[in-house]
């Protein structure tokens, strides 16, 4: 079966901006390593404007508090608007003086590709003395499917900016019309890492079930990765704070109850303890 490790949380599975209630449910399902939700307008669970030695120190102690480790920091932003750049080099500063090792981030669009190669530079700079790894996510921007953005990750050539593959998002933006499953393995040149995100058209919304629940295909996902890569580092993404339409990825904000956010944790929890070595 197909080896993930690390295997960590991702906080912004827990609704809200407060981070005592995501690290609390990192401890409760078993976790020792999390990566920290810092998302521009959808989770911002650690602020960029609040970032300093003494914001730092204290983030840390929350963490140790429950022994927990940040391995990752999810800053996403459009790296090619000058005010979010500014904001996610706050970020990838936090995430280099917490200890992480990767720090994950969307692109921007894809007409402005001359900006953001401009400013990516500018993060490679920053990150370089943290030993920082940037990457990529897919998103449907400037950097989309594995068979899309092959020749993006070629044209940069870094060997810190590498793709993080997040297969709802790859389902969300192809409107359920890809297969994951043979989309990936045209990654592992340039795969990091992976984001378990599972995915379902429904109703005119794509929203995010339980792994195993949707139809992003996660069976044949595991199968073909670890004839290819028997081991990954990968986090367990499972956001119910949200949906999107499908007709024009309009976000619309949802409200679930505390109990069906910890239910759906622990169904995607069961089915990858069904599929993979954790």
């Amino acid at each position: 079966m197909l080896h993930l490790s690390p295997f960590w949380f991702c906080t912004n599975s827990v609704p809200g901006d407060d981070l005592i209630p995501a690290l609390d449910a990192a401890r409760e399902f078993g976790f020792s390593d999390v990566e920290l939700s810092a998302i521009d307008g959808i989770s911002e669970q650690i602020v960029a404007e609040r970032v300093c030695d003494e914001y730092v120190a204290w983030v840390r102690a929350r963490l140790e508090e429950r022994g927990l480790r940040c391995v990752a920091v999810s800053g996403h932003c459009d790296l090619t608007n000058d005010r979010q750049f500014a904001r996610f080099l706050k970020k990838l500063e936090f995430a280099g003086k917490i200890g992480a090792t990767r720090i994950n981030t969307r692109c921007g669009p894809a007409c402005r590709t001359v900006k953001f190669r401009k400013n990516l530079s500018r993060a490679v700079e920053a990150a370089a003395p943290y030993r920082l790894r940037i990457n990529l996510e897919s998103y449907g921007d400037i950097v989309g499917t594995a068979r899309e953005c092959g020749p993006i990750f070629r044209e940069i050539g870094h060997p810190s900016v590498r793709y993080n593959y997040d297969p709802g998002n790859n389902y969300r933006f192809a409107r359920g019309e890809i297969s994951i499953a043979d989309d990936i393995c045209e990654s592992l040149e340039v795969l990091d890492c992976l984001h378990l995100k599972d995915a379902l058209l429904r109703d005119g919304y794509i929203c995010n079930p339980p792994i195993g629940q949707g139809e992003v295909g996660y069976a044949a996902v595991f199968s073909a990765l670890e004839k290819r890569r028997p081991s990954i580092p990968c986090g367990l993404e499972v956001p119910q704070s949200f949906r999107v339409r499908a007709s024009d990825f309009a976000i619309e904000q949802l409200t679930p109850a505390p109990e069906e956010v910890r239910r759906a944790i622990r169904q995607s929890l069961d089915f990858i303890a069904q599929n993979c070595v954790v």
